[in-house]
């Protein structure tokens, strides 16, 4: 049997495929030594020079990655919004939406209480609290999810009222948004995993129960046919 000899394509394939992994290796690197120095002297004391020491990389390594020590601080927070797009996109009737709205923050509660990462989600909670920088950084970040919302909905029904898509986006996200103002309460006070996907799921469940109520009935949310 002749042997398949590499080609160019493949070559280079498997080389950006290395570069990225190494990439993301050195990422977590310095996101974990960050959140070590975080946790242990707060996240106003921390500075990026300390930070590229802990993590054994260059400073300019760290300015690569990350554009600041928020940035370092809030790197996972495409993972809080990436999902929305296709939660929503499935839903036709209103019910529908609010499951999937309400599936999409029980995903979110989901990826902090990972085993693999409980601990950096109670350290994020303890800092994030203990600081007015990141929490004055941390607020918009509802915002964004609710301005997403919107052009979804707007997407899935151009024909509706816009007011009541952005009445709903707004009135759905301040219930996610709770539900993920619980989970840090009870991340900080150190609560067992199980305690704390209780209190949050609890939250959702309040939250988006009431919403069901007050749309009980209408069609304001349902999609128009493709």
């Amino acid at each position: 049997m002749t042997k398949a000899t590499p080609t160019a394509t493949t070559g280079t394939t498997a080389t950006t495929g290395m570069r990225g992994r190494k990439r993301e290796r050195t990422r977590r690197a310095i996101s974990d030594a960050a959140f070590r120095l975080f946790a242990e002297q707060g996240f106003e004391a921390v500075t990026l020079t300390r930070i590229a020491a802990e993590a054994d990389v260059a400073p300019a390594t760290v300015f690569t990655h990350f554009a600041s020590k928020e940035d370092i601080f809030f790197s996972r927070r495409e993972e809080f919004r990436e999902g929305l797009p296709d939660a929503v996109a499935p839903a036709r009737t209103g019910a529908e939406l609010l499951a999937a709205v309400r599936d999409f923050y029980a995903h979110g509660v989901e990826l902090v209480l990972d085993p693999d990462r409980i601990d950096t989600g109670r350290v994020f909670a303890r800092v994030l609290r203990g600081s007015p920088t990141l929490m004055s950084g941390y607020l918009p970040m509802g915002r964004e999810r609710q301005r997403l919302l919107t052009e979804l909905l707007t997407e899935r029904a151009p024909g509706a009222s816009r007011a009541e898509l952005e009445l709903f986006a707004a009135l759905a996200v301040a219930a996610g948004e709770r539900a993920y103002e619980v989970l840090h309460t009870a991340l900080v006070a150190d609560e067992p995993v199980e305690r704390v996907r209780a209190v949050a799921t609890e939250a959702l469940d309040l939250g988006f129960s009431r919403l069901a109520h007050a749309y009980e009935g209408t069609h304001v949310l349902d999609a128009e046919p493709s």
